[in-house]
C-alpha cells in the first residue's frame, strides 16, 4: 500500500470515531547523542522497523490510531538497530497508551547483541558434554536465590527453546519471562534451558518425521539430553537426579517433544509441562507414551488455546484424545489438562500460563511433600 493510500484509508477510518491523535515526543538519555533517523515498529504495523509512515521527525511523532495500549519498540530502521538500555542489553517491548495526547519517551542506546541474561540464569561453561550435532549447545541454567547456602538439592525442569524463555537472550522478541515467573513465585526449582538448533529445530523437536515439514531426529536430541547433558547438570549443580524429581517442557514441539521423553526415557524423567502441543506432526506420540510409559506416578501438565493454528478445534480436540488416552492406560498418573480460551499460539499465551502449571507441579506429589510452594528454602 502506497503512502498516500494508507493515510487515506486512515483518515477515512479515522471518521468512524474511536481514534485519537497522540504526539510522541523523543528525548535523549544518557550520554549518546540521539540518532538522527529513528522509526517506531509496533502491532499497529506488523513490527515493520522501516516503515516510513511512522518516522520520527525531529524527534516527534504524531500517531493517528484508536485509542487503546498499544506494543512497540524503537529501532534505527532496521532489527539489526533496536532500542536497548544503556548497557546495551535488550528492552522489552514499550507498552504505549494512545488514549494520552503525548507522550515522552527516552532513548538510551541500541542493543549491542550480546547476550544479557537476568538474574539467576547462567550460561554453562563450554565442555565436551554440550558438543551435539558438530558444535557446543548453548544450555542455561536457572539457579534459585539462596541455593548456594540452602544446604540441599532442588527438583529439575528440562525446557527446550531456551532462546524465547529468559529475557536478554537472543531469539523471540517475545519471553516467557521464566526466571522472573519463578523469582516471583519463589519455587525451590532449578531450569535447565537448551538453545534450540535454529534451522535444526524441527529435526530436534520431532520424534518421527512429517511428510510435509521432515524431522525424525527427536530421539537423538532426548539422547543428548539425558546421557550428556544430566550426567553434567547431575555432578556440577545442586539437584535432586530421581526421576520422581526431573521434569521436562516446552511448546508446540517442544511440547511434542516433552510428552515423547516419558516415552522414550521413563526411567529418566518423572513429569512433563506439555503447552500448545503440535500432535498434528507426530500424532503417535500419545498412545506410544501410554503403551511404553512408567508404570510409576508420573506429573503432566497439558495446555492448548482455543484460537491456535489454522484448525484450532482440531488442536483441542487432539490435546483432550490424548488425556483421555493416557488416563485409560496409566490412572495413577496425575494429569492436568488446561483449554484456554481465545488463547493463541505464541509466547504471550505461554507466559501467561506458566505460573499456574509450575505452581501446579508443586501441589503434587513428591513435590508436595518436598517444599510447599511460595516459601524460599
Amino acid at each position: 500500500m502506497s503512502a498516500k493510500s494508507y493515510w487515506a484509508l486512515l483518515l477515512c477510518l479515522l471518521s468512524w470515531g474511536g481514534f485519537a491523535q497522540t504526539v510522541i515526543l523523543l528525548h535523549q538519555k544518557g550520554e549518546q547523542p540521539l540518532p538522527q533517523k529513528l522509526y517506531l515498529a509496533g502491532s499497529f504495523n506488523n513490527w515493520n522497523p522501516a516503515d516510513s509512515n511512522f518516522r520520527f521527525e525531529n524527534g516527534q511523532l504524531t500517531l493517528k490510531l484508536p485509542a487503546d495500549q498499544v506494543e512497540a519498540k524503537i529501532t534505527g530502521g532496521s532489527w539489526d538497530l533496536a532500542e536497548a538500555f544503556a548497557d546495551g542489553s535488550p528492552r522489552p517491548n514499550r507498552v504505549l497508551d494512545l488514549s494520552a495526547d503525548s507522550l515522552h519517551l527516552y532513548w538510551e542506546a541500541w542493543e549491542d547483541h550480546k547476550e544479557h541474561p537476568p538474574r539467576g540464569v547462567q550460561l554453562v561453561p563450554e565442555n565436551d558434554s554440550l558438543f551435539y550435532n558438530n558444535s557446543y549447545r548453548k544450555v542455561w541454567i536457572y539457579l534459585p536465590e539462596g541455593y548456594e547456602t540452602a544446604r540441599r538439592d532442588y527438583p529439575v525442569m528440562y525446557f527446550h527453546d531456551a532462546q524465547n524463555l529468559f529475557q536478554g537472550l537472543k531469539g523471540s522478541s517475545r519471553k516467557w519471562n521464566l526466571a522472573q515467573c519463578l523469582d516471583s513465585l519463589e519455587l525451590p526449582l532449578i531450569v535447565v534451558a537448551i538453545n534450540h538448533g535454529g534451522e535444526n529445530r524441527i529435526r530436534e523437536l520431532s520424534a518421527f518425521e512429517n511428510e510435509e515439514y521432515g524431522g525424525g531426529d527427536g530421539y537423538e536430541y532426548l539422547d543428548f539430553i539425558v546421557n550428556q547433558v544430566k550426567p553434567y547438570v547431575d555432578a556440577h549443580y545442586p539437584v535432586k537426579t530421581e526421576r520422581e524429581y526431573t521434569y521436562i517442557g516446552g511448546s508446540s514441539l517442544g511440547g511434542l517433544i516433552s510428552l515423547t521423553a516419558l516415552e522414550a526415557w521413563p526411567e529418566v524423567f518423572g513429569g512433563a509441562l506439555v503447552f500448545s502441543p503440535a500432535y498434528w506432526f507426530n500424532p503417535e506420540v500419545p498412545e506410544m507414551v501410554a503403551e511404553h510409559g512408567s508404570p510409576e506416578a508420573t506429573l503432566i501438565y497439558q495446555m492448548i488455546g482455543t484460537k491456535e493454528g489454522n484448525k484450532p478445534e482440531e488442536a483441542v480436540q487432539r490435546t483432550l484424545k490424548c488425556r483421555a488416552i493416557l488416563d485409560n492406560m496409566h490412572p495413577n498418573w496425575q494429569i492436568h489438562t488446561k483449554v484456554v480460551a481465545d488463547g493463541e499460539h505464541n509466547e504471550d499465551l505461554w507466559r501467561e500460563q506458566l505460573p499456574e502449571a509450575l505452581l501446579w507441579f508443586f501441589k503434587q506429589a513428591p513435590l508436595k511433600k518436598y517444599r510447599h510452594a511460595g516459601k524460599r528454602p
